[in-house]
């Protein structure tokens, strides 16, 4: 027999028996003898509580409860707020909306579905005065008491808090604000002030109603009232909506609109949505220590290039979501800037060159991150040597160095720095400077670096690292700029050469920096300048010099006296040479000389930056002093066509009354002769020299 379960409904009006199989399934087996299956009805699943957002608030608050197993039908949950029934707004298997209903008290917030109950976390029913936003516009001086005991809330603010017309809202030790709402905050403006000033004891604090970030806007100082501050103040929650005046969320904040000033001290400002603190490039942080600025979704601070003396460093500015202090592009100009020494890196985050007209100051031990794009640029950008009177002196120690290098690692992630200012105070002293040239930092450059000198520049740089450049190390864009003092520095792993500069420069470097390691050029490159105002002294370093032609493709001409160490090794490009004397046909007396005293262990040696036979234009004596002198040299691969208007092509030609003496050295390789000579009246006094695979000979007829 069959056992069918229905359920009966009687239609009296119509008269209809209505009968409805309640999930009647019946199976045989198939041999017949067992009797039907019967499906059961599905368990009913319990409701689970797994969260409860905000945990907060005054009545009327819209409360989101997340879990398992509620009905999508609104009607069939049942909440309560600590026994006090809860109307459902919204509902899913997964999460229910509601309104803290009226009277409810603080308790545990429960849900019921098909009688079976969940018990979730307990909901803080916030019941102080709200009647604030009522006057929420403040004409007049006002004052806000702590009305509630302990760590009671006072006030709960769900709206705008403006004040102006001159006003000032004082808000005593103690108090204790909820904010709630997009658009809930204090804001000051129209020169109305905030003075929140508590105690070490008795703080002030602003809060959001629930433990979240974001839950209401912030304190923004819109106004420069000389009281505006906020002192001994706790700021969380803070951060739901951005600026109109910076686009910026953040929980305090300087707008731009009347040039805006406050003073934050010994505050704590935590777990708020977007920046910590955010200051816009027409305010001014009067005061500015002993803060801790933590937990905030973005950076601690945002700032411009020009307010950064207002940062200390006795605040704490670690922890945040990005975890440097991000300062925005201006011009340091009216004032000078010092840059504290931070617990966190500053990073310089717009695509810009950071203009400095006025003094910069970097304390030891600081951190300087450069995005794509940026980099600190002296002076103008023109390329007509303006001048200017911007300096920067960022002086670390051997234990605190001062680095600048791109957010990104690598090579020519950054601009890098530009000088065009002759300061005295322009100082790279214990300095690592990596990962610049990126691009030309001036309009007239050539090429990029990471340290670039224009115009009539002045720098020192000591013990400082310059790698990992997209171009040169080092710069030297005019021959007027001048390393005042170069020493013991480390310029490695750049992608050219170590150093660019031109002839007359070359003594500014030193023996005792390393220029050697990892370089793409592993040469000093040198324009060749002519050499007519001072005398020069050519330094052996680690790598060669490299001579190119001067700029305008002519070879270099000397003047003065050029004195050249034991060990050094110039290299030549093609159409390169060193001549004595001022370019012309005529014999012309100079006072230019060439003194190169190698030793047996050390010669001094002259060759082309390409092997073989006249690969270079050599060196031309015009000039009778007895101080020409070539002992312990290696010429080699010179000749490469004729010196001189009148001839002459040699590794060396001797022109006019000029006068050599040549001892103990090999000339080999010349495109012509080994020593050759123009018109008559010149001298060479020789001893113990070699000569060998001359194409015309090795020392021509006098």
């Amino acid at each position: 027999m069959k056992k069918v379960f229905t359920k009966v409904h009687k239609n009296v009006g119509k008269g209809v028996l209505t009968v409805i199989a309640l999930g009647l399934v019946i199976s045989c087996s198939s041999d017949g003898d067992d009797g039907p299956t019967v499906n059961e009805e599905p368990e009913i699943q319990s409701p689970t509580i797994s969260g409860i957002s905000p945990s907060s608030g005054v009545v009327g608050t819209e409360v989101t409860i997340s879990g398992t197993n509620f009905s999508s039908t609104g009607s069939q949950n049942e909440v309560e707020f600590n026994g006090i029934t809860a109307t459902v707004k919204s509902a899913s298997a997964t999460q229910l909306v509601v309104d803290v209903p009226a009277d409810a008290t603080t308790g545990q917030v429960s849900v019921t579905v098909n009688g079976r109950t969940a018990v979730g976390a307990s909901f803080t029913v916030l019941t102080a005065d709200v009647s604030l936003c009522n006057q929420n516009e403040i004409l007049e001086n006002t004052t806000w008491e702590d009305v509630e005991p302990g760590d009671a809330v006072d006030y709960v603010i769900q709206c705008e808090i403006n004040v102006r017309g001159n006003a000032l809202l004082t808000i005593e030790p103690g108090v204790i604000i909820a904010f709630e709402g997009e658009n809930s905050g204090i804001f000051t403006g129209e020169g109305g002030g905030l003075k929140a000033v508590g105690t070490a004891e008795n703080t002030i604090q602003f809060l959001g109603t629930s433990e979240n970030k974001g839950v209401w806007k912030g304190v923004y100082f819109g106004s420069n009232h000389p009281e505006n501050r906020l002192e001994h103040v706790i700021v969380r929650h803070a951060g739901r909506s951005a600026s109109t005046q910076s686009d910026e969320k953040g929980a305090v904040q300087l707008s731009r609109d009347e040039d805006s000033s406050g003073a934050i001290v010994n505050c704590t400002i935590t777990d708020n949505d977007g920046f910590g603190v955010f200051i816009t490039d027409e305010s001014d942080l009067e005061e500015f220590s002993n803060n801790v600025i933590s937990n905030n979704e973005e950076a601690p601070v945002g700032l411009y290039f020009n307010q950064l003396s207002a940062l200390d460093a006795a605040s704490d500015y670690q922890g945040n979501g990005n975890n440097y202090v991000e300062v925005w592009e201006n011009e340091i100009e009216d004032d000078g800037v010092s840059m504290a020494l931070l617990n966190v890196p500053y990073r310089f985050v717009e695509s810009s060159r950071y203009n400095i007209k006025n003094e910069l100051n970097i304390d030891a031990g600081n951190t300087l991150e450069f995005a794509s794009g940026a980099g600190f640029r002296l002076g103008e950008q023109s390329s007509d040597c303006a001048d200017t009177t911007g300096s920067l002196n960022a002086t670390g120690t051997m234990a605190n160095p001062i680095t600048f290098q791109g957010v990104i690692s690598g090579k020519g992630t950054w601009l890098g720095i530009g000088f065009n200012s002759s300061s005295p105070n322009n100082n790279l002293i214990y300095c690592t400077i990596s990962g610049g040239g990126s691009s030309k930092i001036y309009n007239g450059a050539d090429f990029a670096a990471n340290v670039t000198l224009q115009c009539d520049s002045r720098l020192t740089i000591q013990n400082t690292t310059v790698d990992d450049s997209g171009g040169f190390g080092i710069y030297m864009l005019d021959d007027d700029a001048e390393l005042t003092d170069f020493e013991e520095n480390t310029i490695v792993n750049n992608e050219l050469a170590p150093v660019w500069m031109h002839l007359p420069q070359v003594d500014q470097l030193d023996a005792a920096t390393s220029y050697a390691e990892g370089n793409g050029r592993s040469y000093i490159q040198v324009e060749g300048d002519a050499v007519t105002d001072a005398d020069l002294t050519i330094k052996k370093l680690e790598v060669p010099y490299r001579i190119e032609t001067e700029e305008s493709g002519r070879e270099t001409y000397v003047e003065t006296a050029i004195t050249i160490e034991a060990g050094t090794i110039l290299e030549f490009e093609t159409g390169a040479g060193l001549v004595l004397g001022s370019p012309g046909v005529d014999c012309i007396p100079t006072t230019g000389s060439l003194n190169a005293q190698g030793t047996s262990e050390e010669p001094i040696i002259f060759r082309g930056a390409s092997e073989g036979q006249g690969t270079w234009l050599g060196i031309g004596i015009n000039s009778s002093t007895s101080t020409n002198l070539f002992n312990y040299c290696e010429i080699s691969g010179g000749g490469a066509e004729q010196m001189y208007n009148a001839g002459g092509q040699g590794n060396i030609v001797i022109h006019c009354s000029g006068n050599l003496t040549l001892e103990n050295s090999a000339i080999n390789d010349s495109g012509g002769w080994g020593v050759d000579f123009v018109q008559g009246g010149n001298s060479l006094s020789q001893t113990g020299n070699t000569f060998a695979n001359n194409v015309s000979g090795n020392v021509a007829n006098n």
